[in-house]
């Protein structure tokens, strides 16, 4: 069974997510384009949180697209809850998001974002040291008749520049199964299909019958078709 998982949220269980709402204009709103420069307060355990928020949401640290999943980290509410936030995740500021980020981070590890939070790891490059050029030797005192040249001083390099990194790529879109015998509803994830079915295997039965059209097991949209059997 295909293991690819495509934009992913910190979770408590590997089961699929709720069918994403996804707009005409807009399918690739998850999607990142580019990557937040790091600060010292997104980083305290050595993850850029702004790198994983560029991943998860596209660096939107309000978004709320009615998926299930708020902020810029992409909360559960329950997990929100159970790692220390109050009200909802798209509701609080960035610094808050990024401090349950961190107990989400201690009590289950980078992989609650296993696309995304691998992103982040190692944070903002440190800057290259500056080297400076060693002070110029005293002048010896000159003979009457001698004269003395002063040393040249050291030609100092600049620092190289670091090349920016590569944005991760695009999250793979489903489509629709021209054999499917079942249509998808809102609301719908394939876990919740494959328990009201009864499929033997559950969601992960229902992934591999639709591989081919559901790249990602957490990404299904109303109105698409998908086998069961």
């Amino acid at each position: 069974m295909a293991s690819y998982r495509g934009k992913h949220r910190p979770a408590i269980s590997s089961t699929a997510r709720t069918v994403a709402k996804v707009a005409v204009a807009g399918v690739m709103v998850g999607a990142p384009l580019s990557l937040a420069v790091g600060t010292a307060s997104a980083q305290g355990s050595g993850v850029n949180w702004d790198t994983v928020a560029a991943c998860e949401s596209g660096g939107d640290w309000s978004i709320s697209t009615g998926n299930g999943y708020y902020g810029g980290l992409q909360f559960l509410p329950s997990t929100w809850q159970a790692n220390g936030g109050s009200g909802m995740p798209h509701q609080a500021s960035r610094e808050e998001q990024i401090r349950v980020a961190e107990n989400v981070l201690a009590s289950q590890g980078i992989n609650a974002w296993p696309v995304c939070g691998p992103k982040g790891l190692g944070g903002a490059a440190a800057p290259a040291p500056q080297r400076t050029a060693a002070p110029a030797p005293a002048q010896p005192r000159q003979a009457p008749v001698q004269q003395q040249q002063a040393p040249q001083q050291e030609v100092v390099a600049p620092a190289p520049q670091q090349a920016p990194a590569p944005a991760p790529a695009p999250v793979a879109l489903p489509s629709n199964n021209p054999a499917g015998d079942y249509e998808i509803k809102e609301g719908d994830s394939l876990s919740k299909i494959a328990s009201e079915l009864k499929i033997e295997g559950g969601w992960e039965k229902l992934h591999e019958l639709n591989k081919e059209f559901i790249p990602n097991p957490d990404l299904i949209l109303a109105g698409h078709k998908i086998a069961t059997k």
